[in-house]
């Protein structure tokens, strides 16, 4: 995991945190972070932010002068101050820490190299309406993908095995002004073009969360390095990538099955491959967009199960708990991991091996498969896993590319000035046209085939 900028330093730091609560407390479930967390970095053009984080002060303990080389985007060329709330200068400050010969993430930056190509996959945690996240996560996307295709059979077969996620968070839309719509759509566009899926989280859904899936962390670790505005948002954002370092928790064969999470493998991969195979193949489409996936959670404490119970898990998930407004009857498909304490998955079993799970997040309130009437078919794969240490059962997922009221609400301004404004402003996202249009061009049905 590797947070760029302000928002993704500070869910970095929210990650580290609660590991580090479930390790105070002597916690099991720490073992998710042990197991599926290769290692993690964070990156800013402002020292004074970054300096002021938790991964920083109490996990790196990063003196000034390392923390220039270790995590400052641009290095030697500016005053580390930030980038101003300008895409174009993350951009190009990252762009500077690549050119010639250099390769920051090789050279100095506090990304290990035997880490990145050790892992199952690379997370990228940023915003995309502000001027680091939004410019420099493209970039460094890009040169990561360079560096893991070196020596190999290529960037097809590399795609495949390493896949390059970054999780994005979108602004309420109190929040949206026009230079925040068009750096979204501008990020969101070079973003497409550089991993192989995106996950969006909006905060409009996440800051009002049900109460009790966001997860504890140390409210004084909390307090002092989140800001106060975020720290609700943040715990429900950690719930989410706890539950997907799930999937990347080693599978010991030689360990007691109460002991270690077990179950189904679910890969990085599964949760986004097999929506690839169902792009339309356009001749004028510049680039095939990575996919987009909308997160889900939700939880129910029920000790006994039937069908009845598991549609109110699905209906409180795929409706009560996305983590983005989208809705699910325009979703390609997904991918569902449903896990929880062994006795209960043990009652569970039998009928996520009958697929009723699957045969209602296919059915006419959720993902509507039978009303598909294009090429292809709506996928819906659900996975299990046990996991001793929770108490709950949990149903999480990723729908790949529906439509996004929030996303599109920001690509309709930017058509707008594109299409009647003069501005400078207009000129330069018509220049990067070609860039942005693949991405909102596929979601949606409709563009399947």
């Amino acid at each position: 995991m590797i947070g760029v900028g302000g928002a993704g330093n500070h869910i970095i730091d929210a990650v580290l945190m609660r590991r580090d609560t479930l390790r105070n407390n002597n916690s099991s479930l720490a073992e998710v972070w042990e197991g599926g967390l290769a290692n993690y970095g964070s990156l800013n053009t402002n020292i004074t932010e970054l300096g002021e984080t938790y991964y920083a002060r109490e996990d790196r303990g990063f003196s000034r002068e390392a923390l220039v080389t270790n995590g400052m985007i641009g290095y030697r060329h500016h005053n580390y101050s930030g980038a101003g709330r300008n895409w174009k200068v993350g951009r190009q400050l990252m762009q500077k820490d690549f050119e010639g010969e250099k390769n920051a993430i090789r050279d100095r930056l506090d990304l290990n190299l035997n880490d990145i190509e050790a892992s199952q996959a690379v997370m990228l945690i940023n915003s995309v309406t502000k001027g680091t996240g939004c410019g420099a996560t493209p970039v460094l996307a890009e040169n990561i993908r360079d560096l893991i295709t070196e020596g190999t059979g290529g960037e097809d077969t590399i795609a495949f095995s390493k896949p390059l996620i970054s999780s994005v968070v979108l602004p309420s839309d109190h929040e949206f002004g026009s230079s925040e719509m068009v750096r979204g759509v501008v990020g969101m566009a070079y973003l497409s073009k550089a991993v192989d899926g995106i996950i969006p989280f909006d905060n409009s859904k996440l800051d009002d969360p049900p109460s009790d899936l966001a997860v504890d962390i140390d409210q004084d670790m909390l307090g002092r390095y989140n800001p106060p505005m975020y720290t609700d948002i943040n715990r429900l954002l950690v719930t989410f990538l706890e539950s997907f370092t799930m999937s990347s928790t080693p599978q010991s064969a030689d360990t007691a099955g109460t002991a270690r999470i077990n179950g189904e493998v679910f890969d990085v991969p599964d949760s986004f491959r097999p929506v690839q195979r169902k792009y339309s193949q356009s001749e004028d489409r510049a680039y095939k967009p990575a996919v987009v996936m909308a997160p889900v959670i939700g939880k129910t404490s029920a000790s006994t199960f039937d069908r009845s119970r598991l549609d109110t898990l699905a209906r409180s998930t795929l409706l009560q708990g996305q983590l983005v407004e989208f809705d699910p009857k325009t979703a390609w498909g997904g991918t569902f991991m449903v896990y929880g304490p062994e006795e209960k998955m043990e009652e569970l079993a039998p009928l996520l091996s009958n697929n009723e799970l699957s045969s209602i997040l296919s059915g006419e309130d959720f993902l509507a498969r039978e009303n598909f009437e294009g090429p292809g078919s709506i996928d819906v794969y659900v996975n299990q896993l046990v996991v001793p240490h929770v108490d709950d059962v949990y149903l999480w997922g990723l729908l790949w590319n529906p439509h996004l009221p929030t996303l599109e609400r920001m690509y309709d301004h930017a058509r707008e000035l594109v299409e009647h404004s003069d501005s400078q402003e207009a000129s330069e996202l018509r220049e990067m046209w070609d860039t942005v249009e693949p991405l909102f061009d596929c979601l949606g049905r409709e563009n399947m085939g």
